[in-house]
């Protein structure tokens, strides 16, 4: 195993995968119901404001990313843990997939249109949940409303973004060993 320099913080250090569970591991950026785009600075361990969202605007599910991935953004993949509250922002979640809303947006640097797929998941941790219980579904109206503001909030920013379609944990978990090839 390549040595790590002890100067790297933690998170950039993580796998996507947990190595006891198989779980994906999710690191928190934005919590559910926050009006403001909080973004992790690899290499620095901080999270900074990457901007604010106009008046009555909130992300609808805790966002994060799965560390040791990346996207065609060059960023890691991003995933939406779907949960009933908000999570502190820096938490490290061992997440259950449930599936993939296909997109692609206009890369803001080229104006080229690119994947940027979004996986959603739920802890693992859920109090009553066996780890080996199914999953529900995804739902018809949570894709919805998560397609919805994703245009919206894309469209604000002077983006196009463009559902493809729905995949279920399967491909989810393709796309996230996938990342892990351009991480």
């Amino acid at each position: 195993m390549d040595q790590i320099s002890p100067h790297v913080p933690a998170i950039d250090r993580l796998p996507a995968f947990d190595a006891d569970s198989g779980l994906v591991n999710t690191v928190l950026e934005t919590p559910k119901g926050c009006a403001a785009k909080i973004k992790y600075l690899a290499g620095q361990g901080l999270f900074t404001l990457s901007y604010l969202l106009p008046p009555g605007q909130v992300f609808p599910h805790n966002f994060g990313f799965i560390p040791g991935t990346e996207g065609q953004d060059g960023d890691p993949l991003d995933l939406l843990l779907v949960t009933n509250m908000p999570l502190p922002m820096g938490l490290l979640v061992k997440t259950r997939l449930m599936g993939v809303i296909r997109a692609e947006q206009q890369d803001q640097s080229t104006s080229a249109t690119i994947r940027n797929d979004r996986v959603l998941g739920v802890p693992a941790q859920v109090l009553g949940a066996m780890a080996d219980d199914p999953l529900p579904a995804l739902s018809r109206q949570l894709v919805e409303d998560i397609e919805a503001f994703f245009i919206d909030y894309n469209r604000r920013r002077g983006r196009h973004f463009r559902p493809l379609g729905v995949g279920d944990a399967d491909e989810a978990r393709h796309i996230v060993e996938a990342g892990l090839a351009r991480g």
